[in-house]
């Protein structure tokens, strides 16, 4: 009986697994997706697991690969986006603070959908650019409103929050 936990121990202490990244730390964690051992330190959190930061952080797959004709949808509805929060930037004070996140919200939505729900780095920038880009064009071509041209507190406010919530909106959705 002894001899047998003897065995087992000795099996265990030779089975010892060492983290894949960091040589020195032993674990009893492996990636998710391709089975590599992995340590806490290196370990990435997803929805399905732990996994190694090579499976973790895949920003080349295809949630992350937007067609140019969909990234030129997306930037449209980004610059059409942004001649909204300028519009809505002559409205009263506190009409500006309720609509701004709930459109930046919308906004966002709206980009994903033109975008096929695609994600990725260059949408996000896709997004912010058109947004500034439509609401100072915006801004620019129109006379009317409590204030003129871009000196108006009120417009950076609204666009800062509106491109903000939608480009977080595309992040993290």
């Amino acid at each position: 009986m002894v001899d047998a936990q003897n065995e087992h121990i000795n099996a265990s202490v030779s089975d010892t697994v060492y983290c894949a990244r960091h040589r020195n730390v032993e674990t009893s964690l492996s990636c998710a997706s391709c089975g590599t051992p992995i340590c806490p330190k290196c370990m990435v959190v997803t929805p399905v697991g732990m996994k190694c930061p090579d499976c973790g952080t895949n920003k080349g797959g295809i949630l992350f690969q937007v067609r140019p004709e969909r990234l030129v949808m997306a930037g449209i509805t980004a610059v059409l986006a942004g001649i909204g929060a300028g519009l809505i930037s002559s409205f009263g004070f506190f009409l500006i603070f309720f609509f701004a996140a709930t459109y930046g919200y919308f906004v966002g939505n709206m980009i994903l959908r033109a975008s096929g729900m695609k994600r990725g780095i260059k949408l996000e920038i896709a997004a912010g650019v058109g947004m500034v880009l439509g609401g100072i064009g915006y801004k620019l071509l129109s006379f009317g409103g409590s204030c003129y041209g871009l000196v108006c507190p009120w417009f950076w406010i609204v666009l800062g929050v509106t491109t903000a919530c939608a480009v977080s909106k595309i992040r993290y959705l």
